[in-house]
């Protein structure tokens, strides 16, 4: 009989990166060669012929996958988009679950030093959402020459 100690994991929250076509996957193939794995991240890539409930299954499907007890996070590509919408019909207060539109490479690199233990899906959309927005960088600001057809 052994006398190791049982160690417990406590949950994380999952992630669900949805996408039109292969936006996902490229992006979540990018941000592994980066940081290494990922556990708990899945995505679920949407087709111009798929219709609202084809797009609803492949989301429900990947939720459950990534889902161990602490929520899911589903981070979709556009606002306003048919899988945005799908996504949002996830909040249906069954679970914790938070939906972060505009996904990009450097928010999906920011999940390897998140804590997903410790923060909430909600917790976590904010973090991400403010390292994306600071992400977003206009060249010739940050350089301070001057545009062509702008002004400075």
């Amino acid at each position: 009989m052994s006398t190791q100690p049982t160690r417990t994991l406590k949950p994380m929250v999952g992630v669900v990166v949805v996408s039109h076509e292969q936006v996902a996957f490229s992006m979540l193939e990018a941000a592994r060669r980066v940081v290494g794995t990922l556990p708990g991240v899945t995505v679920a890539c949407t087709s111009a012929g798929d219709d609202s409930a084809a797009i609803t299954q492949r989301v429900a499907r990947a939720c459950s996958e990534v889902d161990d007890g602490a929520g899911v996070l589903i981070m979709v590509d556009v606002y306003g988009s048919t899988p945005f919408h799908v996504a949002m019909s996830m909040l249906d207060g069954t679970g914790a679950a938070e939906v972060l539109c505009g996904v990009n490479l450097p928010m999906l690199l920011k999940l390897a030093t998140i804590d997903r233990t410790r923060l909430s899906p909600a917790e976590m959309a904010q973090e991400l959402c403010e390292c994306g927005r600071r992400a977003i960088r206009i060249g010739s600001e940050l350089t301070g020459k001057i545009v062509v057809g702008g002004i400075r």
